[in-house]
């Protein structure tokens, strides 16, 4: 098994998949018996080792990494490292990389395979609803009303119980979205307070307190409850300090017909969550993205990681912008669906915005590097679920 290093804790992920062609990401793996032998083959092949010899390897170099995640199979390995990293890694935190510490990622080849070119752009298909129009378009205007007027929580609030409950049309449930968007950029985004908003609250600083055990209280990440608090360096906390915190974890929902990554607070489209926001995204070429829940890896998440490049795909540093995964790495389990069971895939940045609304990727889920940033400090790794549909 080949090698390759980033920020945080050795992950070893391994399984049969797909070949890696003009971008390196990260595909299906098959956990049986069957999957396990020709991901062995695959590796000898690629790498000029013999299986056994690479198996051996890796054990061998297990039990020098704190933070190793062992799965079946063996496979060659998409490299990826930040800068100042040592032989001797600490443990990482789980949704913060430290300086210092080394990280594995491997992508399972599959013998004989040829690299795909072909890109396909998918239409969204035409939306189907069941809602009245006439009492769509009365809940639409009367939340937006309550926007215009200012009252911000008041007509999200309203808006978000006619997304949830289905009571808008296709079209003015896009418009609804867009209001929310826009309140929330106040309501969650800013450090404005708004006491009556259940998804919200506020915390005292203690003497001793570390800013990332104050974001793990709440299910969130320190980088994200800066950005809300207008806090960029931690070390100004002070005892007594007020925060404003959420109630998390974030959670997202991925249409693969509309190409759009939704984000909530509690499970998506259930009683008592609430919409936050959309991204546009990028998915798997030839509908390779599988339909399924995902969670968000323990120590999956990786910061400006080093491409180390692929037979098709050269090597490029971190802060490349040639590089093909970007700025961001989260890294995805299958836990329902077609997604059960499957390792390999992730959310992560691209050197080519133009893939975004397209089926360009190997199967990953792709963002332009800006945004996949913020959805980056408000996912958790070991907590936030992804659900991709069709």
């Amino acid at each position: 098994m080949s090698r390759h290093r980033v920020s945080r804790g050795l992950i070893a992920v391994v399984g049969v998949g797909i070949v890696i062609g003009a971008v390196a990401v990260l595909h299906k793996t098959d956990k049986s018996k069957a999957g396990n032998e020709d991901a062995s083959q695959a590796s000898a092949s690629t790498s000029g080792q013999p299986a056994p010899q690479a198996q051996a390897q890796e054990k061998k170099a297990a039990p020098r990494n704190t933070g190793q995640i062992a799965l079946p199979g063996s496979a060659k390995a998409l490299v990826t490292q930040t800068p100042g990293d040592s032989a001797a890694p600490a443990a990482p935190t789980p949704s913060q990389p430290a300086n210092g510490t080394a990280n594995q990622v491997a992508i399972a080849v599959q013998p004989g395979a040829q690299a795909s070119t072909e890109v396909k752009t998918v239409r969204p298909a035409p939306a189907v609803s069941n809602a009245d129009p006439t009492s769509s378009a009365k809940a639409l205007a009367d939340g937006k009303a309550q926007i215009d007027a200012g009252n911000l929580l008041a007509g999200r609030n309203a808006l978000n119980e006619g997304l949830i409950a289905g009571q808008f049309t296709d079209a003015d449930a896009t418009t609804a979205k867009g209001l929310m968007t826009q309140a929330n950029e106040v309501l969650i985004f800013s450090p404005r307070r708004f006491p009556e908003d259940p998804f919200m609250g506020t915390y005292s600083v203690q003497p001793g307190d570390r800013p990332m055990k104050i974001a793990s209280t709440f299910s969130t990440t320190w980088d994200f409850l800066g950005r809300i608090n207008g806090i960029k360096d931690p070390r100004r906390l002070r005892p007594g300090q007020t925060l404003k915190t959420v109630k998390g974890p974030f959670h997202a929902v991925v249409s693969k017909s509309r190409f759009i990554m939704d984000l909530y607070l509690g499970s998506p489209g259930q009683h008592g969550s609430m919409y936050v926001r959309s991204f546009p995204v990028g998915l798997g070429r030839h509908g390779s993205t599988p339909v399924g829940t995902w969670m968000l890896s323990p120590q999956g998440k990786l910061k400006d990681p080093k491409f180390w490049g692929m037979e098709d795909e050269p090597a490029r540093e971190s802060g490349d912008p040639l590089n093909p995964l970007g700025r961001y790495w989260m890294a995805l389990t299958g836990t329902d669906g077609d997604a059960l069971g499957k390792e390999g895939f992730g959310i992560h940045g691209t050197a080519d915005p133009d893939s975004i609304g397209k089926e360009m990727s190997h199967g990953c889920i792709r963002m332009i590097n800006e945004n996949v940033g913020m959805v980056y400090e408000m996912l958790i790794d070991g907590k936030s679920t992804v659900i991709t549909k069709d």
